[in-house]
């Protein structure tokens, strides 16, 4: 029966954010993440998070400090609150804070990295260094570390009328005051722009203008301008007017006021610059300018002396430029004289020294030594820095370069050989003369940039007709270029005249926004290089407001005055702005207006420079500008540029998970939400259809072009602002300085130039700010922006065909096609102009500014018509008739058979589709691979074109994609272009879990979700079919994973996305194939382990009793699925025979014994499954049927003879210890090429026996087979290998000693109480020995039998072949090998006897060996198989290698170098035992041992780094079995390997235990 889904309904609130941003490994901000900024919603609170990885290098001790007010007090920017990382899970630390405040705030992080210079007395661990072995600390100090400083911008709440106000809503009008006339009259010209749709007018400052009447050249900042008001008032009178202005703006008029802020400078006839000549850059605050100062006045007074010089004043061609110039050569820059601010003064130097000469030192030892050793250059330039200095210098006077006389006589008693001083000054001369070479060189070349810029500036101004000196005379008051400097009159006679010479302000072409122009070290106003602005002089801020205290504090008050009134401000010249300053006037300001909007326009030509300036200063909005465009393509690309995401793209949603936040606010108190990945962006855009700077369209286009490129920006997903006078097509820029006329007063400005249709435009933009989506398309002269909302898929869809010069009627353009979607025309408008007969006489007025004479036409609807073709419905658009150059378009769209609440309803109900599903049917939902596919239902994986087969058939494999293509939007992908061609996916993914639903019922469930859900998307046009499809699975794969989650409830399981990744490998390597299970009969849906996938997934390769019990702990106990584990336990156990447990299990029906070590890895399990598991050891009680009744012979599964007999677990315990300790010989049962097609005969022989009489090991096979995990089996005839093991370590193996010791003494002490049923076993010899003896015998003699110590002389006592030794001060591989040479082999393989049984080792030679593990196995990923040092090592593995070379012919060298995962896990567990251990006997007081386990905690969770990164990029979602050299990638390995996670997470659940205890002591220390 279909399970029908009721939707809840859905919450009136949106929930609650935690934006996260996760660090890099160092505590930086990611690249990508450089710019960040944080919506403000008054409807949605948030939070932001930081994250780090426990193990990174900034993990210890980190801390957040930013400026962000975390105890809700007044904001201050350098004030910096702190609060420490909390252990958030195992693996990961966070930082979190409510972020309720808007502006630009900072951040860093502090952190304590291991100071390896430092000095401390713990000394427990050896170097690596065999020759000469030095102490290393087991412990270190910490060194105080910070990342650099970043960044982060909330945005500000704007609200009109009780309502938000988005940015992306925002239409703004720039107006001039001046232009407005009276403020009393403001209303009506406020009315006419509320009509045109603008809810934000930016007005062009409003104070007293300076001399050239420029609005932006302030005579004084805290006065408004008297032609503003009908009368003179006071200050206080006009501040009030103007507030009551702007209230009437806002309440009547529904807009918000916007001003611009002057700071980088004043008006030249300033008057408090009389008072406070201070406040510029004067040549006693900046001599470095005197030189400047002294060519601008020569140039100003060559303009006055033209005549008088024989030149003429008029400039008419190219030619008189270029007689002019030479004029300036001649009579200004050679009479200047310029070069003695540049050189030495060769006399005045060598009177200098000759004075210096008898008192200055006879030699000088450095000169002597450096001078014998240098020549040529080299020599010069020592010399240069030795007497003259390396000091920065400025030209600020004449012959300012000096030298120290007394170090210049000591060198040249050294040049001269101690000879005479006559000599010697004739040897300066010649040297000053050599190092003045370079300053006269630098001085040619400042010459040669003065000379052209005052030619390029000549040119554009007196031969471009646009220049407002065209045609004008070279004089005083025309000057040949505008001066760089203003002089002031004195305050006061006793003002200095260097005080009263001010350099003017202006900017330079492709200049450093960074570097003050007028600084030290800029030559700028020297070589002309300023593009001066004549009637302002540039403010001399400093750094601080301590450097020109009344020069901040008269901008402060001038700055609060604003910001009090106006809603935001627009920052005049930012770029050229001093930074420190606008730091410090926004953080004003926003004292008194929180939410102040800032918005600039920045021309530094680098948006790694913007972003500086957005960052520090928190501009919300830069302006950018359509004006800029110069064809259609471009201005499509400028549409596309700012804002918005592409049509169909993958929902936001799938970017966030169910989380929460701790409120430290509130006590701590716990809020759920939605934790979601913070994303980087370019800065908010403020886009103009034309700024009160640009020419207007009729200048530069075509004044048809208004329309359309009104109507591409208003269809951006960003701010939009236009100018005055734009709409009423003005037919060119207005000059702010010369321009007087008034703005007309428009009764009706719906009918004027743009008017309707630019009033409908501005209001569809405002409607639309939601409609997140775009799409722009360009086509010859055509433009087409589409805007769609991401929920509801309302859209707005327009057309325009831009009038640029050249347009034409009848340009191509072909009919768009809407697939699945409706459309329904809004309206369509044409521009032209009108004919000149059309002129009304009141147009021409010389008081009143107007528009071009222009017809506005509304155009018949287009066409629209609906079709059906091959892809389904599509509506058809066609242009109506006389949709010419300067037309615009706008249509309606929606979705056909859409339900609006299409998001909210594929987001709903997971689940409750996933509540009853088991692990084993959840495996089928999220993984399984082909082959385990194929085994069970016939089919496999999903192959997507060009992209191949899925790594697994489950939601897993299609998340192998999704996870990168959602967060990057990336609709290009294969996936989604197979997604977009039809219904194949959606297909596959229900249809699937009907197929098994055989085998698991509850599956219906989940596909009957699925469907309702197909059901809606199939009725979505194609190209949304990748969003929905990615909603719909991140939704059910969230819920699958949550509930899979769920059902393990091991402690381990939820302390960090680490421990879950790992966790749910359980969850995929677990499941049901019909091909094999743990019995012959096993029923269906019972799951089997598989040693690793894709290779071991089905028939007899799937369950491997070594990979399963070593992985069993992790996999399955730590998780808490001890049914599980019981389950493997007892099917393993029922098959033993010979005393042994079977490496394959096929089972059951044909199990093979060739392993060792199986059966003790298996013995492990069972100890660890009684430690771990509730009532754990009433396993030893439990029976199983045996396979093989007598334990000894075969027989077949399905004879009465198997099963028919019954043993406990202590039992079978039993019967191991007793079969091995009487000796296990036996020849494999179908021994042969049907078993082993590699194997040579002599292999099949299995023989195992214990050294009862000198060591009590187990030691065993041969050197013809392999019965350890390093198993690999030649098999290359070319290369003589085939049946010779590369590695078969026979005699006593380290690990099963290990293994063997860890059994010994857990049934010593289950002796000791009782509660196993033998004491002990029968030797061959018939000797009984208890397992209390037996584990002594072992524990007396491993030293002595593994261990190589460090110094030659103690060989003999370890039983050492000197000769055979290639690395000292480690545990030997093997005991009793063939091959002895083997023996001393350095492999991991000690790390699994260390963890088991670390009672085997002395702690001193342990810590030894662990570090040479560190230095020399471990490897990022995995553990060297094999010492770099050793003649075999081959590090990288091909099984389809086809050489001749014995060493890596078809992948013998598997682990023979190549870096294997399991064994990792090993290493950290040993490390964390001998470590702490070590740490508790050897630490002083609390503090010591806690910081000193801190330390180990750290290093072992930095080795796990590379793990974590790994296993979260991974395709199969897990951990490999191995990888090549370094870490590199193995293509013959298993993607993932049980035991690589398995024995992770058993090292992570170990590190828990003893971290809490850490953790809760840094607490109390703290």
């Amino acid at each position: 029966m279909t399970t029908r889904f009721s939707t809840p309904a859905q919450p009136d609130s949106p929930p609650f954010m935690v934006w996260n941003l996760d660090l890099n490994e160092d505590g930086t901000t990611p690249r990508d993440k450089s710019f960040i900024r944080i919506p403000s919603s008054l409807t949605q609170s948030c939070a932001l998070r930081f994250r780090v990885l426990i193990g990174s290098t900034a993990s210890i001790d980190a801390r957040l400090h930013t400026n962000y007010p975390l105890d809700g007090s007044d904001y201050q920017r350098t004030k910096f609150h702190s609060k420490k990382f909390n252990f958030n899970h195992q693996t990961e630390l966070i930082c979190e804070f409510r972020v309720q405040r808007p502006g630009p705030y900072q951040y860093y992080l502090s952190y304590k990295s291991i100071d390896d210079d430092a000095d401390d007395r713990c000394d427990a661990i050896v170097c690596a260094d065999d020759c000469n072995p030095t102490v290393e600390r087991a412990y270190r100090t910490f060194k105080d570390r910070r990342t650099p400083t970043a960044y982060f911008l909330v945005d500000p709440q704007l609200t009109l009328g009780g309502q938000s106000l988005p940015l992306d809503g925002i239409v703004l009008q720039s107006m001039s005051p001046k232009w407005l006339g009276l403020m009393k009259d403001w209303s009506a010209q406020l009315a006419a722009s509320s009509k045109m749709g603008y809810n934000m007018i930016h007005f062009i400052p409003m104070q007293q203008r300076g001399g050239s009447d420029s609005p932006y050249s302030l005579y004084d900042q805290l006065e408004l301008s008297d032609d503003l008001f009908e009368k003179p008032l006071k200050r206080a009178e006009k501040d009030t007017r103007l507030r009551e202005m702007l209230l009437e703006m806002n309440h009547r008029y529904r807009m918000l006021g916007v001003t611009d802020m002057v700071w980088n400078h004043t008006a030249y006839n300033s008057k408090w610059l009389c008072d406070h000549p201070e406040a510029g850059f004067n040549l006693e605050n900046s001599p470095h300018l005197r030189s400047a100062f002294e060519l601008d006045t020569a140039l100003s007074e060559f303009s006055r002396d033209l005549s008088d010089l024989g030149l003429d004043r008029m400039v008419h061609s190219v030619e008189d430029v270029e007689q002019l110039m030479a004029g300036v050569d001649k009579h200004v820059v050679q009479p200047l004289r310029l070069w003695e601010f540049y050189v030495i003064d060769v006399e005045t130097a060598i009177k200098a020294v000759d004075e210096a000469w008898d008192v200055a030192a006879e030699t000088e030892p450095i000169a002597d030594s450096k001078l014998s050793q240098l020549d040529g250059d080299q020599r010069t330039e020592w010399l240069r820095s030795h007497i003259v200095g390396n000091q920065a210098y400025t030209l600020s006077e004449r012959y300012g370069r000096t030298i120290d006389a007394a170090r210049t006589a000591a060198v040249l008693r050294v040049l001269s050989n101690n000879g005479s001083k006559e000599e010697a000054l004739a040897q300066l001369r010649n040297l000053l003369d050599l190092l003045n070479m370079p300053y006269y060189r630098e001085y040619d070349a400042d010459v040669e940039a003065i000379m052209k810029n005052i030619s390029e500036r000549v040119k554009y101004e007196r031969l471009d007709q646009g220049s407002w000196k065209f045609g004008k005379p070279i004089d005083d008051n025309y000057k040949i270029v505008d001066p760089l400097f203003t002089t002031v009159e004195a305050s006061d006679s006793s003002i200095p005249d260097d005080r009263l010479h001010l350099a003017n302000n202006g900017w330079i072409w492709g200049g450093n926004p960074l570097d003050n122009f007028a600084g030290p070290q800029s030559k700028a106003y020297l070589r002309r290089e300023v593009i001066v602005w004549g009637d302002c002089v540039k403010l001399n801020y400093g750094e601080k407001p301590e450097d020109n205290p009344w020069l901040w504090e008269h901008m402060r008050q001038y700055t609060l005055n604003m910001a009090r009134v106006f809603h935001g401000f627009r920052i005049d010249n930012c770029h050229s702005t001093p930074i420190e300053l606008a730091e410090y006037l926004l953080d004003e300001a926003r004292k008194v207006n929180p939410n102040l909007y800032v918005i600039a326009e920045l021309f530094t030509g680098s948006e790694d420079t913007d972003r500086i300036f957005v960052q520090r200063l928190g501009i919300n909005s830069l302006i950018r500008e359509a004006m800029q465009a110069w064809d259609p393509h471009e201005m499509s690309r400028l549409a596309h540029r700012h804002g918005g995401r592409p049509i169909g793209s993958l929902a936001l949603d799938c970017l966030g998970e169910p989380g929460f936040f701790t409120d430290d606010e509130h006590g701590g108190a716990r809020i759920d939400g939605i934790v979601a990945p913070l994303s980087g962006s370019l800065p908010h855009a403020m886009f103009f259809d034309c700024t009160h700077d640009n020419e207007m369209p009729a200048q530069k286009r075509t004044m048809e072009d208004s329309l359309p490129n009104a109507a591409i920006v208003a269809m951006t997903a960003c701010a939009t602002g236009s100018t005055r006078g734009y709409d009423e097509l003005y037919p060119r820029h207005l000059n702010v300085v010369h321009e007087h006329r008034r703005y007309a007063v428009l009764d009706d400005p719906l009918n004027v130039g743009l008017g309707e249709a630019k009033a409908r435009i501005n209001r569809l933009h405002r409607e639309i700010a939601q409609y997140q989506e775009v799409h722009v398309h360009q086509e010859s002269e055509y433009v087409t922006v589409h805007r769609v909302h991401p929920v509801t898929r309302e859209g707005v869809l327009m057309i325009a065909h831009c009038a640029f010069k050249g347009a034409t009627e009848d340009a191509p353009f072909e009919n768009p096609r809407l697939y699945g979607t409706a459309a329904a025309p809004e309206f369509a408008y044409r521009l032209q102009s009108a004919p000149p007969d059309s002129l009304d006489s009141s147009m021409t007025g010389d008081e009143i500014l107007h528009g071009l004479p222009s017809v506005l036409k509304e155009l018949d609807a287009p066409g629209i018509f609906k079709h059906t073709g091959s892809s389904g419905m599509y509506t058809e658009l066609v242009l109506p008739r006389g949709f010419g150059p300067g037309s615009v378009l706008v249509v309606r769209t929606r979705l056909v058979d859409f339900k609006p609440n299409l998001d909210w309803k594929i987001r709903t109900c997971a689940d409750e589709a996933v509540s009853k599903l088991d692990l084993g049917a959840l495996n089928v939902a999220l993984y399984r691979c082909d082959a385990e596919e194929r085994d069970t239902i016939g089919d496999g994986s999903y192959n997507v074109p060009g992209l191949g087969p899925l790594p697994y058939c489950g939601l897993q494999g299609w998340f192998t994609h999704l996870k990168h293509i959602i967060p990057s939007n990336d609709l290009g992908h294969p996936l989604c272009a197979h997604l977009r061609q039809g219904w194949w996916a959606l297909d596959y993914v229900s249809g699937r879990l009907r197929k098994y639903s055989k085998v698991y019922p509850q599956l219906d469930s989940l596909a009957d979700w699925f469907d309702e859900r197909w059901t809606l998307v199939k009725r979505v046009p194609n190209f949304m079919l990748p969003r929905y499809f990615a909603l719909t699975m991140y939704t059910a794969y969230q819920a699958l994973l949550g509930r899979a989650l769920a059902l393990m409830p091991g402690e381990i399981v939820g302390r960090s996305r680490f421990t879950n990744q790992l966790a749910l490998t359980s969850v995929q390597l677990l499941g049901h194939v019909s091909s094999t299970g743990l019995r012959p009969d096993s029923q269906v849906g019972t799951c089997s382990m598989s040693a690793g996938l894709p290779h071991f997934s089905t028939h007899h390769m799937r369950c491997w009793g070594r990979d399963v019990f070593i992985a069993l702990e992790g996999l399955l106990l730590v998780t808490g699925r001890f049914d599980e584990a019981r389950e493997h336990i007892l099917a393993f156990g029922s098959t033993l025979k010979h005393g042994l447990i079977p490496n394959l299990l096929d089972s059951g029906r044909s199990p093979r014994y060739n392993a060792r070590d199986a059966t003790w890895f298996w013995l492990q399990a069972v100890q660890s499954y009684c430690m771990l598991a509730p009532d754990g050891l009433k396993l030893l009680d439990v029976s199983v049927k045996r396979r093989f009744p007598d334990g000894e012979t075969f027989v077949p599964w399905d004879s009465d003879k198997a099963y028919s007999k019954s043993s406990t677990i202590a039992e079978l315990i039993q019967e191991i210890m007793q079969r091995h300790a009487q000796g296990i010989k036996f020849r494999e049962w179908n021994a042969g090429p049907n078993l082993d097609s590699q194997m040579r005969d002599e292999g099949f022989d299995v023989s195992i026996d214990v050294d009862f009489a000198h060591t009590g090991f187990v030691s065993g096979g041969s050197q013809w087979n392999c019965g350890t995990w390093m198993d690999k089996m030649g098999s290359s005839e070319k290369a003589g290998i085939r049946g010779v093991p590369a590695t078969p370590r026979d005699g006593a193996d380290i690990e099963i000693v290990g293994l063997q010791k860890s059994t010994l003494r857990w049934l010593s002490e289950l002796c000791r109480k009782d509660q196993f049923y033998s004491k002990g076993v029968v030797s061959a010899d018939g000797t009984s020995i208890s397992y209390v003896q037996w584990d002594q015998l072992v524990q007396t003699s491993f030293e002595k039998h593994f261990w190589v110590p460090l110094d030659p002389n103690e060989d003999a006592a370890y039983n050492v072949n000197s000769s055979l030794v290639n690395r000292r001060g480690i545990y030997r591989d093997t005991y009793g090998a063939t091959a002895e040479w083997a023996d001393y082999q350095f492999r991991p393989n000690i790390s699994v006897a260390m963890t088991v049984a670390p009672e085997l080792f002395d702690p001193e030679h342990a810590l030894i060996c662990l570090h040479k593990i560190s230095a020399v196995l471990a490897a990022p990923l995995g553990m060297r198989t094999l010492d770099p040092r050793d003649m075999r090592y081959r590090p990288d593995y091909d099984n389809s290698n086809d050489s001749d070379d014995p060493l890596v012919a078809q992948g013998i060298n598997y682990h023979q170098g190549p870096e294997w995962l399991w064994p990792t896990s090993y290493f950290l567990r040993a490390r964390l035992i001998f470590l702490h251990n070590y740490i508790k006997t050897r630490a002083g007081q609390p503090s010591e041992l806690t910081h000193a386990l801190r330390t180990v905690y750290h290093e072992l969770h930095a080795h796990m780094v590379n793990l974590k990164h790994h296993i979260s990029n991974s395709a199969f979602a897990g951990l490999p079995e191995l990888t090549n050299h370094n870490g590199s990638y193995c293509r013959d390995s298993c993607e993932t390997q049980a035991w690589s996670s398995g024995c992770l997470l058993m090292a992570l659940h170990e590190m828990a235990r003893l971290e809490s205890v850490v953790h809760d002591a840094l607490a109390q220390i703290n």
